[in-house]
């Protein structure tokens, strides 16, 4: 009895390892920022330019078909957390009615997990 289980002892962890099973999970990422009005159309936000309230913003991973998204508060700020997708992703603004003066849409990768991106997007 004793040999059988210092038998299974020894076998779990090769069995494991021969099985693919993850060592551990990664950590999710989050991707955030602000969506503002670019009164003046430099792309960047100045002091008297005010965040945009209400916009949607969302993030397709596509690696898989999970879609994470958020609205941007009464200063502009979204922020989309516990993303647990890995690789590449795509992040966009719905500025419907509005002129963009940023790219509505930019890609990145989250590579493993455990990565915050920051995304700003401007608006007329």
């Amino acid at each position: 009895m004793a040999r059988a289980v210092l038998a299974a002892l020894v076998a779990a962890p090769l069995l494991a390892a021969v099985g693919g099973l993850p060592a551990s999970a990664a950590e999710p990422s989050s991707v955030s920022g602000t969506v503002f009005h670019d009164l003046n159309g430099d792309r960047q936000q100045q002091p008297d330019e005010p965040g945009a309230e209400g916009f949607r913003v969302w993030v397709n991973p596509t690696s898989d078909d999970t879609g994470y998204e958020a609205f941007t508060d009464a200063s502009g700020h979204y922020h989309i957390g516990g993303i647990t997708s890995p690789g590449k992703f795509s992040v966009q603004l719905d500025g419907a009615g509005h002129e963009h003066t940023t790219p509505w849409a930019v890609g990145g990768s989250f590579g493993e997990g455990g990565v915050n991106a920051v995304q700003y997007f401007g608006i007329k």
